[in-house]
């Protein structure tokens, strides 16, 4: 080869080397659209984990999270943060990012250096005498207790102090735990806690640092009464007066259980004329019992409102429907997508919306195993296996041919809750204004369709 032509050769070469050394210094972007409908004009709450977010952009990507950026369709920023719910230190695919829209974002993301996106917190904090946690909203929308096992009472909302809700986040489990029904049938005595009356073991627990959108509790607790029994429990509450609970319910042992829930307290429990507001139950015992349908039954009872053609249940929350037995408001129940407490005086209410609605079953033993409601002072979401003698009774007395035993072994009404075992609960609980019942519940139909409208992609 001649010298000219080794010389080309070498600028060859090197015009190519320099151009890769470029290629690599120049830093790639990855962008997932998150779609939010918006249509009360009220900015939606939206809640992504990490690994949702990085199974969209490739979990191959070398992403550097300190360039992560939100930005709108008109390419402006969206405060966002995000928060370390797994308590590990580090970002990773459980932990959280969160903000508000008011329709479809981007999220972009890139393997090159960046500085890291700041944004105003929207929460401050203080500590109260018995070592609670007092949060509040910078724009005095709302003001909140955290208690130790992560749970939330809220005190304030729009400047007015009331009893809006006790306790979100707790659960209550009962069942057998010195059962050996796996070995010999035996289930042995019965007991109930809730998580302050075990009390539960404080494995973590933590508030995180507010960020622009809300703040956020993090809890992960232990049954000693029930070993291997655990809750992981994230409360967020955005500053717009919505407070997001996840609760996740794991067993590491073998449990008997009669009950399982995941509830709140107090709801509006110093507030006269709270009505209790929920769409009317696709199935409940009561009615089946009577062989009529749910519309009808509650209608006997004068406890049917309709609002542009769809019928509601209503009732006066302090003065409910006399029970057919036991003492509940209602039980053996489907679980609907929302239920409310709403002043006409205040013209405020609390919601609680149930972001996965489970099915209701065709036989009768699977509806009672599957997971429904319950309203006794408490609003209860989760199993309730305790089968009541009436449940039968009644039926015979109706003409209506019924094969189950309320007998809990004979029955094996229990739970079986084995390694492994886990119940999800997401739910929204919605403070809100309306000025009459209509507009509540047209405004929570409008707004669980928007908190269901949150996709990545």
């Amino acid at each position: 080869m001649s010298t000219r032509a080794k010389l080309t050769m070498i600028v060859l070469l090197t015009v190519c080397m320099l151009a890769l050394v470029s290629m690599g210094a120049s830093a790639a972007t990855k962008t997932a659209t998150v779609n939010v409908k918006c249509t009360t004009g009220k900015p939606v709450p939206v809640s992504l984990t990490m690994d949702e977010v990085r199974n969209v952009i490739g979990v191959d990507f070398a992403a550097n999270w300190d360039s992560l950026k939100v930005v709108d369709e008109s390419g402006e920023p969206v405060p966002f943060q995000l928060d370390d719910v797994d308590l590990s230190g580090s970002v990773s695919r459980r932990d959280e990012i969160a903000f508000l829209a008011t329709g479809p974002v981007k999220i972009t993301v890139s393997d090159g250096a960046a500085d890291k996106a700041s944004f105003p917190a929207a929460f401050g904090t203080k500590t109260d005498d018995d070592g609670n946690t007092i949060i509040f909203s910078f724009d005095g929308t709302i003001e909140a207790k955290i208690g130790k096992y992560g749970t939330v009472d809220i005190n304030r909302y729009k400047g007015e102090e009331h009893k809006y809700a006790k306790d979100l986040g707790m659960i209550r489990y009962a069942g057998f735990p010195y059962s050996t029904y796996w070995f010999d049938k035996n289930l042995d005595r019965h007991e109930e806690k809730t998580t302050f009356e075990e009390p539960v073991r404080i494995v973590k627990a933590a508030v995180l640092a507010s960020g622009p959108a809300r703040i956020t509790a993090v809890a992960q607790t232990a049954s000693d009464l029930f070993p291997g029994l655990r809750q992981n429990l994230t409360v967020s509450i955005y500053k717009t007066g919505e407070i997001r609970v996840a609760n996740s319910i794991v067993t590491a042992g073998y449990s008997d259980l009669s009950k399982l829930f995941t509830m709140c307290g107090g709801v509006m429990a110093d507030v006269e004329d709270a009505q209790h507001i929920l769409p009317v139950f696709r199935w409940i015992d009561w009615a089946e019992e009577l062989n009529m349908s749910p519309e009808e039954y509650w209608g006997q009872l004068g406890m049917i409102a309709k609002v542009d053609g769809a019928p509601y249940i209503a009732f006066a929350d302090s003065r409910g429907p006399k029970p057919a037995w036991w003492g509940a408001s209602y039980l053996f129940c489907s679980a609907e997508r929302w239920r409310t407490n709403y002043s006409p005086k205040l013209g405020v209410g609390l919601a609680e919306a149930l972001m996965e609605l489970p099915e209701v079953p065709t036989d009768l033993a699977d509806k009672i195993r599957a997971e429904g409601w319950h309203l006794e002072g408490e609003w209860r979401t989760g199993y309730f296996r305790w089968v009541p003698t009436e449940m039968v009774d009644v039926r015979q007395k109706n003409g209506i041919a019924v094969n189950i035993t309320p007998d809990m072994a004979e029955g094996d009404w229990p739970l079986h809750a084995i390694p492994g075992y886990s119940m999800e609960h997401l739910n929204y609980y919605l403070l809100y204004e309306a000025t009459d019942r209509a507009a509540a519940i047209r405004y929570l139909e409008a707004r669980y369709q928007e908190l269901g409208s949150v996709a990545v992609q």
